[in-house]
């Protein structure tokens, strides 16, 4: 039986990402999801179903980050002029309800992002910022979320060489979520400082907010705050953390730190050639660092925790990884990687799976007058049969009751005209009609009624009149009325007591790569789930996500292939 264990699909999803389809990195998580520091669940939807407005402008960029209308923003091209200090481009998000992506990977914005003025229902995805180098001299950070804001979701961005700072959330803004992204200096400066959540000791606005999540990202070679924080319940898991001494040497490297009224909840991160990776010199006797099952490696200083911290009023452990394979994924997924914006988008309607294989595969049969063929698409099975004039397929079809059945045929006809077929069994034949599909690839379901015996019955399709028929690809048989009894036959027993019938267990098998695409679904018997060299045959090398859902369970692992 297969193993539940904790995964993450996304897109994730999601999923993200799932998401989002499913738990993915296209699906938010965290403190996001949450209404302040309750259970109450939010909706992050960013832009919504708003239609996709493509901007090549900056200025474009503004006037819709900024109007009162929902809006879901793909930025084609790199947008902004620079800035230095608190001059320059600033991309001011004021108004709620939008959806900001990179509409290719790498994406560059030539702008920090300031969302202010209580905006909230903020997504912001697949976007380089690019800082010109830290300073000591309050300019302005890569991305700053203040003035009351709530809700926001950062996923799969990079934050490079703020200046006062990568992605501060200050100021009474609350329920922020920063999945897959990258927080990194490649200047070598003092002053290389990254996440600062709370901007004072004395900011009474923020008194029960400041609650963020960061799951999935990677700090590189930034001097302290990965995070710094004040206030807030701020859950720290799933990260990975690497030092680069050419970079961080001759200054102070601290690690997480809890300030003033914090609560840190430090789990299952990876931590790399880390000064100090937990830095408890700010608690001021109010600030709690709960470190859970992390990895410490060529680390030196402080690696062990303050206190109890909080539980998390998310669902997050399903999909959380092992330490052990932090480092792997993180490395693999994090940045502004996403292909199009349609991986992860608020407007991305994962496609109808394939419907499954009906009973019976009519290529399987025997084949007289035609052919067995796979040109057109659309097909289910090794292919389908295209009959010559006076052609004909015999199939074996067992039933266990004598009866009337009815056959759902899939065929296609792209003629111009409908096309019969005679369908027989032993004595009883039914000729029926299939209309135009309007194409060889469009596939519909004919029904047919046929008399069957009990056991082996060689069902026949042929063509009438020395016609050409339609391609038929597979079909199911149902009962609809048993054949009746012979009336010179003993009766039968009679139980007062009948076995319950049990379907077979079955799973609906989804597997995604670790970008929240869905690569292959399947429905798959209890017996066979286990078998995962047998689900993914023929997929590339590489990590994916596998979700699998019964009536009653849904379970998802990391499985890679080699």
């Amino acid at each position: 039986m297969f193993e539940a264990s904790n995964r993450i699909l996304a897109v994730l999803c999601g999923l993200a990402v799932c998401a989002s389809a499913a738990v993915d990195q296209c699906k938010p998580i965290g403190w996001v999801t949450r209404s302040g520091r309750t259970s109450t669940e939010f909706n992050v939807t960013g832009g919504g179903n708003s239609t996709p407005i493509t901007v090549k402008t900056f200025a474009d960029l503004q006037k819709y980050a900024k109007d009162s209308s929902p809006r879901v923003i793909y930025i084609d091209g790199t947008l902004g002029d620079g800035w230095s200090g608190t001059s320059g481009s600033r991309l001011n998000i004021t108004a709620s309800n939008k959806t900001i992506i990179g509409l290719k990977p790498g994406t560059l914005l030539k702008a920090p992002i300031h969302i202010t003025s209580k905006a909230s229902n903020i997504i912001i995805r697949n976007i380089v910022i690019q800082g010109p180098g830290s300073n000591a001299d309050q300019a302005w950070d890569n991305l700053t979320i203040e003035g009351e804001s709530k809700n926001i979701w950062i996923d799969h961005c990079e934050f490079w060489d703020g200046q006062d700072g990568n992605a501060d959330v200050v100021k009474g803004s609350d329920n922020v979520t920063f999945t897959w992204c990258i927080f990194g200096y490649k200047k070598k400066s003092t002053h290389n400082l990254s996440n600062l959540i709370g901007s004072s000791d004395n900011e009474p606005v923020s008194e029960g907010k400041l609650n963020v999540t960061y799951m999935f990202n990677w700090w590189k070679a930034a001097n302290q705050r990965k995070p710094r924080c004040r206030y807030g319940n701020v859950h720290v898991v799933n990260n990975l953390f690497t030092g680069d001494a050419s970079i961080t040497n001759g200054t102070d490297v601290l690690g997480v730190a809890a300030g003033h009224m914090c609560r840190v909840r430090t789990e299952r991160n990876v931590f790399i050639n880390e000064n100090n990776p937990i830095y408890t010199g700010v608690a001021n006797g109010t600030g709690v660092n709960e470190v859970i099952d992390n990895i410490f490696t060529n680390c030196s200083g402080n690696t062990k925790g303050t206190g109890t911290s909080f539980t998390p009023p998310y669902e997050y452990t399903s999909f959380m990884l092992k330490a052990s394979e932090v480092e792997a994924a993180v490395k693999a997924n994090a940045g502004a990687t996403l292909k199009s914006p349609t991986e992860c988008d608020a407007n991305y309607v994962e496609p109808e799976p394939p419907t499954p294989d009906k009973q019976y595969q009519t290529e399987t049969g025997t084949v007289t007058g035609g052919v067995s063929e796979s040109s057109n698409g659309g097909y289910h099975g090794d292919g389908y049969v295209n009959f010559d004039k006076g052609g004909d397929v015999v199939v074996n079809v067992k039933v266990d009751t004598a009866g009337q059945y009815k056959f759902d045929i899939d065929f296609a006809n792209g003629s111009s005209e409908a096309r019969s077929l005679a369908v027989s069994a032993g004595l009883d034949t039914a000729t029926t009609s299939f209309k135009t599909t309007g194409g060889w690839t469009v596939w519909e379901t004919a029904k047919v009624l046929v008399n069957l015996a009990a056991g082996e019955n060689a069902v026949k399709f042929a063509t009438v009149g020395g016609n050409d028929g339609p391609n038929i690809d597979q079909f199911d048989v149902t009962l609809v009325k048993a054949a009746e009894k012979d009336s010179t036959e003993k009766p039968t027993s009679i139980h007062t007591k009948t076995a319950a019938v049990v379907e077979p267990s079955v799973y609906r098998v989804s597997i995604f790569d670790t970008k929240g695409a869905l690569v292959r679904r399947m429905n798959v018997e209890s017996a066979k789930v286990g078998d995962v060299a047998w689900m993914t045959r023929g997929l590339p090398a590489g990590l994916y996500v596998m979700q699998l859902k019964s009536a009653n369970t849904e379970r998802r692992k990391f499985i890679a292939v080699k």
